[in-house]
């Protein structure tokens, strides 16, 4: 085995202004029959034939830990849009930890002729005011779409583990803005503490003295379990001598020591908007105080500089190591300065892991769905693809849940696709023969690119993923033997992961590389260490050219 070395743009609603028929409707939340999905991981896919306009995507989803439910029970809800006369969240069940789903309800606006989108899922951990442990939150965004001068953000209850639902409160809302496209109160999260305070996170982009009404994160606070919240709202990140900042986008975890990380995007208004939304995280002791306001955390890199851009979600995974594993989803990765970035080949294809807290350099791992293509913001392109994507951590082991929308090939709409994943065994640098690294030629992510010996050094080339099937994996994809041949000599590359032999390596005690399909293993030719040496497979000789070890 091999050894573990530990030590916008503007908003969803911008997609679906364009698809969302708006007309009334008086019903608010109705319970629907268990209609079962098939397991070929598709969560939810519109049926264009009968809703040739309809859409889905912003999905959430929660493990319920605290109710009677043991941890095999997953709820999931997505923003579905052009199915019915107004906007919906429907809610998803799984009962055998996210493999196989059910639609078990549906909640609408509670006020009539709105829509309602960008939902949040959270299960109560403690008692407030009416609220016991394992009760269902469930928000979102609510207005009439194509009128912008007023929203709320809707709060609902649920008892019964998201069978039924009952409006609970609002925990903002506003009216009287400009009705132009760029106001509102976006993208709710919840968090409570042991004392019952329960917090109603928003990005919030109302007008306050500023040309371009600059967003920042902040919440609101309740002490009765939801039913009232405060008046004010407490900014956690906020640039006010910078009219152009605009945070946003908020996610939370928990890490081991109690404190909380936030992952967000921090967009640049008067950049292009397709390349202007950086993503950052920031630390709190308690997920409440995240002072100073002004304070912007740190930007999210790889060692080579390459970064996260859009809609970011992070999570903590307990991986049984003692730092865990800090994974973190967008939709596109970049590199270069804000507002010009380059879109790199892996986008859609990786997450960033980090093993140090958040602290220090992160990784590229395989994303469990692959988006392609990825969301983007120019004219005439989907942005519903790969839009906030969520981690979702199982109990009990490293796998996690991921779900994320892919488009649907017409206009800019998109289904929901889930997937599992795993933390590697291992990630980071292989180091072989002459002490030079496993490197992907050109460090770039192209299928058919040569497998080399180079110094080592920052590429994301030289991070590797070893994987639970004994894959190797650099930009998501696969250490491959060219062809599937099995011959002496046969060289290895950059590919797609698709399951084959041709991509199964098993580290073996003696340091070698071993590729089962055909009997040999990884070697440098003729014991070549110079840089750009490209691989081969060989007869297994335990020899120093087939021997490779991590850092």
């Amino acid at each position: 085995m091999f050894a573990q070395i530990f030590s916008r743009k503007r908003r969803l609603g911008k997609f679906l202004v364009e698809v969302l028929a708006v007309a009334a409707m008086v019903m608010t939340v109705s319970a629907l029959p268990s209609l079962a999905t098939n397991n070929s991981g598709v969560l939810y896919s519109p049926d264009l034939a009968v809703h040739p306009n309809g859409t889905v995507g912003y999905p959430r989803a929660v493990v319920l830990e605290h109710g009677e439910s043991d941890s095999q029970t997953v709820l999931s809800v997505a923003a579905r849009a052009n199915e019915s006369e107004r906007g919906s969240l429907p809610i998803f069940r799984s009962l055998d930890g996210g493999n196989s789903w059910r639609e078990v309800s549906e909640v609408f606006s509670n006020t009539d002729g709105w829509d309602i989108e960008a939902p949040t899922l959270y299960e109560v951990p403690y008692s407030s005011g009416s609220l016991a442990p394992g009760d269902l939150l469930l928000a979102g965004t609510a207005w009439k779409v194509g009128d912008y001068t007023a929203q709320k953000i809707e709060v609902f209850l649920s008892k019964d583990e998201g069978r039924t639902w009952s409006y609970l409160s609002s925990c903002t809302e506003t009216e009287g803005l400009p009705n132009i496209w760029g106001h509102g109160i976006w993208e709710p999260v919840f968090l409570m503490n042991s004392n019952g305070d329960l917090g109603c996170y928003i990005s919030d982009e109302r007008p306050e003295n500023s040309v371009t009404n600059n967003q920042f994160i902040g919440h609101y606070i309740s002490q009765d379990g939801g039913k009232t919240w405060s008046h004010d709202i407490v900014k956690d990140v906020a640039f006010p001598e910078d009219q152009y900042a605009r945070p946003g986008m908020q996610s939370f975890t928990q890490l081991p020591d109690g404190s909380f990380v936030m992952s967000y995007e921090m967009c640049r208004d008067a950049t292009d908007p397709d390349h202007a939304c950086e993503t950052y995280i920031k630390r709190s002791v308690d997920g409440f105080d995240w002072n100073p306001a002004d304070g912007p955390g740190e930007i999210v890199r790889t060692a080579d500089q390459r970064e996260l851009l859009h809609t970011p979600y992070i999570a903590w995974v307990d991986d049984g190591t003692e730092n865990g594993v800090l994974l973190l989803s967008g939709q596109r990765v970049v590199a270069g300065p804000t507002g010009n970035k380059d879109v790199l080949e892996e986008s859609g294809e990786v997450l960033f892991a980090n093993r140090s807290l958040g602290y220090g350099e992160w990784v590229e791992v395989p994303a469990p769905v692959k988006v392609s293509p990825t969301g983007a913001y120019a004219p005439g392109v989907p942005s519903c693809p790969g839009y906030s994507s969520p981690i979702i951590p199982i109990p009990g082991g490293d796998r996690f849940l991921y779900l994320t929308s892919t488009w649907l090939g017409v206009r800019n709409q998109c289904q929901v696709e889930f997937g599992f994943g795993e933390i590697p065994t291992f990630m980071g640098r292989i180091i072989g023969p002459g002490n030079k690294c496993l490197d992907v030629d050109s460090n770039r992510a192209v299928d058919g690119k040569p497998v080399q010996l180079w110094d080592c050094n920052i590429a994301s080339g030289q991070r590797w993923s070893y994987m639970g099937d004994n894959t190797l994996r650099a930009f998501g994809k696969c250490l491959d033997v060219t062809h599937g041949a099995i011959d002496n000599h046969s060289p290895v590359q950059l590919w797609e992961c698709n399951d084959s032999g041709a991509q199964e390596w098993i580290h073996r005690d003696n340091g070698s590389f071993y590729n089962p399909q055909s009997g040999r293993c990884l070697d440098a030719p003729r014991g070549q260490t110079e840089n750009g040496t490209a691989l081969q497979i060989y007869d297994c000789n335990g020899l120093w050219p087939q021997v490779w070890r991590a850092e």
